[in-house]
């Protein structure tokens, strides 16, 4: 027997639901995510620095965009729904608010993205021996982590 525990870190068990003002306020939980990433966050810059001549470091805390990528199956059942935001925001020339909620049993937490806009996306699948994953762009002002209720 190994003196590591073993650890959990299946992602297959998560589940994403996105909250969309005024489009989706009850929820929708998106489905059949790319075979290899489901979503993902961008690298949050926590604080800013420099170096004075002197050679002493001084930082200070900056604000960050937290940036999530969605990426679903061309035939996602969920496909619908990030295209009707899509054509949502085209229509009314203006944004949604949205909210990513990722529950991950495997490691017992849950990751709130709130305060969100749909900025980007690949609506169009690129069209390969077989059609590739779509890709949606989020960007969120906050973002909270909690341990999740067993």
């Amino acid at each position: 027997m190994s003196q590591f525990p073993l650890g959990d870190i299946t992602s297959a068990n998560a589940t994403l639901v996105l909250v969309v003002a005024g489009l989706f306020p009850a929820g929708i939980r998106l489905q059949q995510f790319a075979t290899d990433q489901s979503y993902s966050q961008d690298e949050l810059t926590i604080a800013e620095d420099r170096m004075g001549v002197d050679g002493g470091l001084v930082a200070g805390w900056i604000p960050s965009i937290k940036t999530v990528t969605v990426m679903l199956e061309a035939s996602s059942p969920s496909y619908a729904a990030l295209s009707q935001l899509y054509r949502a925001c085209e229509r009314r020339r203006g944004i949604y608010e949205c909210s990513l909620i990722a529950s991950v049993p495997s490691i017992g937490k849950t990751f709130t993205w709130t305060g969100g806009v749909l900025k980007s996306g690949t609506p169009v699948p690129s069209a390969k021996k077989v059609l590739d994953p779509t890709t949606w762009k989020f960007d969120f002002a906050d973002l909270t982590i909690t341990d999740a209720a067993v």
